[in-house]
């Protein structure tokens, strides 16, 4: 029998019920064993699910390994023409997407259901790169569960192919999707400030991301901190996600309005965006940091991109690869600055214009308990190459603009980790001579997940080097935790223009979970060099150690919850021996090696 069939006899056994109003929850899943059971003699994939779903809880099966058994049935069926496209959604509070049975939840997991509004169809529907009357390609499929599985509001999603009963020669698709629960809350405390948020990740099921925060620490004129977001992700899957931001809180007060399309897909042709963002200056961060050219001032910045992508096939080693032509335009206004900062042309009205040549591959496997705690993750390996060019223009001079790009990812075999590098050079020049040159160098670790006991442990290590040098006009770096510096340390006072970091972070998923949240717990330790000169290592570096733990539940849009302890051998600039930190951390994500506007800022 083919995988397909594991999802429509469960309604013939629904149906033979319907007299019995009063099924138990108990009475369901004896039918969904016995079902399971008999089928998993005739089915290797019957038999994955019934061990997975039935026999334990704990069962060794993988959930990578089933999908790639469902996988390889959709393969039988290259080719065929796709008669018809079915959705079928599953509830947040089921165990995992391989739940498709229609096990009962709890009474808490149907009320919290109850107040929810599920994905719309039409939105699931809108972002599969398949339609009805296509032949079936794999490579389609496995795009379309991607697409699915990166809207923040779809924890996983699962493509199944099966053979039509009145013509072999058409196919059935059904999309199952499990969506996030879409509230949440966000939670900060660090020192005397406090920040409390609400949002919907997927407002009205329409896929719209709407949120609501407030900030303890009051504005410069006396007001509770506000800050609103709306986000409106792949707007009915033309990869087109819009974004706007208002925030009025201590230490920042900005808007922004912005739209973009990336070439999530090498199959897309155009992409592009836009950005405007105003920026107002607060006057007591200047004094409370000591630091009188942190990015802190009256301006707006208007940023527009457009490319142009063409899709290589080849039957080698560069199929599906792309060669992608970009070009860029900003304007920068600055108001009511200080007599010390006019002088500097970065400062004055600017245009600039840029343009790229990029040319990459990439391609994506399955992995689970990298940045997530169990949901599937879409791990990307390949490459990206660009130069770039342009020409900027002020009031004082004008400059012409190069730089070039490189990165590449791959899995170390056999099962050895992942491995990330990237390489930055970027610089302008004004009469043959370069002003704001920069330098930046990545590299990242992901190691294979280790069995310990029951539970999972995952190593990550880093390494950056950031040089900024001809600078036009005080322009720093730093090492701090916003900063990818040492975590822990929040202040702007040990700055500079060059800066190496080393990052060390283990990860030991815990077997262990309580109505669906999970707890990983994870120790660190990072090292620091700053400096405004090239011999770093004249200079002592800094070191934070510490560890904690975080707990997510992946079926909802919750962010992390973290704690996390630091301790500091040698006590940084303006910091403590020791620091402490309750936050609600974003998950990380994966660089993709989708071609990129030619302009982007690298010094941080």
């Amino acid at each position: 029998m083919a995988a397909f069939g594991l999802f429509l006899p469960y309604h013939k056994i629904k149906s033979q019920n319907t007299s019995t109003k009063k099924d138990t929850s108990a009475q369901k899943e004896i039918s969904i064993q016995k079902y399971l059971k008999q089928q998993s003699n005739n089915s290797f994939i019957h038999k994955k699910l019934y061990e997975w779903l039935v026999v334990s809880k704990d069962s060794n099966i993988s959930k990578n390994e089933i999908f790639a058994a469902l996988e390889k049935e959709n393969e039988k069926y290259t080719n065929k023409i796709i008669r018809s496209i079915k959705i079928k959604q599953i509830s947040p509070f089921a165990k995992s997407i391989l739940d498709t049975i229609g096990i009962s939840t709890s009474k808490v997991g149907k009320h919290l259901d109850d107040l929810r509004f599920e994905t719309k169809p039409s939105i699931i529907k809108s972002n599969l790169t398949f339609k009805r009357g296509e032949f079936v390609n794999m490579r389609k499929l496995k795009d379309s569960e991607r697409i699915l599985r990166s809207l923040n509001f779809i924890t996983d999603a699962l493509i199944i192919v099966e053979p039509a009963i009145i013509d072999t020669s058409l196919v059935n698709v059904l999309v199952i999707t499990q969506d996030s629960y879409p509230y949440g809350v966000r939670l900060s405390i660090s020192g005397n400030n406090a920040q409390f948020g609400l949002y919907s990740k997927n407002a009205l099921g329409y896929g719209l991301e709407v949120e609501h925060k407030i900030n303890t620490q009051k504005t410069e004129d006396g007001r509770i901190g506000l800050y609103e977001h709306l986000r409106w992700e792949n707007i009915y899957g033309s990869f087109i996600t819009l974004d706007t931001e208002f925030n009025n809180t201590y230490n920042s007060n900005s808007q922004s309005i912005g739209a973009q399309k990336d070439f999530f897909i090498p199959e897309i042709k155009y992409a592009g965006g836009f950005k405007i963002s105003k920026n107002f200056k607060i006057n007591h961060l200047n004094k409370s940091t000591g630091n009188e050219y942190l990015n802190n001032h009256d301006h707006l910045i208007q940023d527009y991109w457009i490319g142009r992508s063409y899709l290589i096939n080849a039957e080698n080693f560069f199929n599906r690869s792309n060669l992608t032509i970009l070009g860029q335009t900003m304007f920068s206004d600055y108001y009511n600055m200080v007599d010390t900062l006019m002088e500097f042309p970065h400062y004055k009205p600017n245009f600039s214009i840029f343009g790229s040549v990029a040319f990459s591959k990439r391609d994506f496997y399955k992995n689970q308990l990298i940045y997530n705690y169990g949901r599937t993750e879409d791990v990307p390996y390949g490459f990206l190459g660009s130069l770039s060019f342009g020409y900027n223009q002020n009031d004082q001079k004008n400059r012409y603009y190069s730089a070039a790009h490189f990165s590449f990812g791959k899995t170390l075999i056999p099962n050895k980790g992942y491995l990330y590098i990237s390489s930055d050079i970027q610089s302008f020049f004004h009469k043959g001579q370069p002003e704001d040159s920069r330098i930046k160098l990545q590299a990242k670790f992901i190691s294979s997940l280790n069995r310990i006991g029951v539970h999972r442990l995952r190593s990550f290590l880093s390494a950056s080097y950031v040089n900024g040098y001809h600078n036009s006009y005080p322009n720093y770096i730093y090492i701090n935790q916003s900063n990818n510096g040492l975590r822990g340390y929040s202040s702007h006072l040990l700055k500079g223009t060059q800066k190496i970091v080393f990052s060390n972070e283990n990860i030991l998923f815990s077997s262990k979970e309580l109505l669906g949240f999970k707890m990983a717990f994870f120790s660190f330790f990072d090292m620091a060099w700053i400096s405004n000169r090239s011999k770093y290592f004249n200079n002592k570096p800094f070191y934070s150690i510490g560890g904690g733990f975080r707990i997510r539940n992946d079926h909802l849009v919750f962010n992390t919850i973290q704690v996390q302890l630091a301790y500091f051998p040698r006590i940084p600039t303006d910091g403590k021996e020791f620091a402490h930190r309750l936050t609600s951390e974003q998950t990380n994500s994966f660089n993709q090696f989708a071609p990129q506007k030619p302009y982007v800022d690298i010094y941080k």
